[in-house]
């Protein structure tokens, strides 16, 4: 019984030191790539929500629900907002018979983005399952700053239309855009610096997303390749 009792015995001071550092290098090694991953899974999880919310109003377009929707997106002091809104048919109908109407003579204004009687559902302040509303921190970011942006859809894509930073001008032609970026906030970057020419990273992005849509509201998710150098469909 005492030689067992004497073959019991803890760490001595040298062995715990050991088991320390040993555990600090393992962290050390581990954390980056922890770090990278969720940076990542955060970024993927943002987009695949923006995603689900615009099929999730063209979707209540294409059954008749709404008349008219909208997809409104936000930033205001590092945190990002996306908002889907809804125009009923009678709304809709309404605008376009009344021949005094801004919507029948000026076709920038039919996408509003300041007017809260606008809509008839806003995510933000209903509880209808559909329209939404996200919220996203500072760890994200987004293709501009400091303003909105908004795309508009109707069945047919008649209506299509967009408004504050979705809205583009190029040879005095006014168009609206089809792509917003998505992407996790690295060392100094205040937005996805993407090319408005070719689609591609002005600066290295490590987790870069874009969410495309057409105006019938077909949605793909892609993501950049710094290895391939090229845009990946998720």
């Amino acid at each position: 019984m005492q030689a067992q009792e004497k073959n019991i015995r803890g760490f001595n001071i040298l062995e715990l030191l050991v088991v320390i550092v040993i555990i600090g290098l393992l962290s050390a090694v581990a954390y980056p790539n922890f770090s990278s991953w969720k940076k990542e899974r955060e970024t993927r999880t943002a987009a695949v929500k923006i995603k689900s919310l615009i099929i999730g109003i063209t979707a209540q377009v294409q059954r008749g629900l709404f008349g008219y929707a909208q997809v409104l997106v936000k930033e205001d002091d590092g945190t990002i907002t996306v908002t889907s809104k809804g125009m009923n048919m009678n709304s809709l109908a309404a605008k376009i018979q009344d021949g005094t109407d801004i919507w029948n003579s000026d076709a920038n204004s039919r996408c509003d983005t300041e007017d809260d009687n606008y809509w008839d559902e806003d995510g933000s302040t209903s509880d209808k399952l559909e329209v939404q509303h996200l919220e996203f921190d500072d760890d994200i970011l987004i293709s501009f700053t400091k303003g909105v942006g908004a795309v508009c859809f109707s069945k047919d894509g008649t209506w299509y239309s967009g408004g504050g930073n979705f809205i583009s001008e190029l040879g005095g032609e006014t168009s609206v855009d089809d792509v917003f970026f998505i992407c996790s906030r690295e060392s100094s970057l205040t937005k996805c610096d993407v090319s408005e020419g070719d689609g591609t990273p002005e600066v290295d992005h490590e987790n870069l997303f874009s969410v495309q849509w057409s105006r019938f509201g077909n949605v793909t998710l892609e993501k950049w390749s710094q290895r391939q150098e090229d845009w990946i469909l998720q």
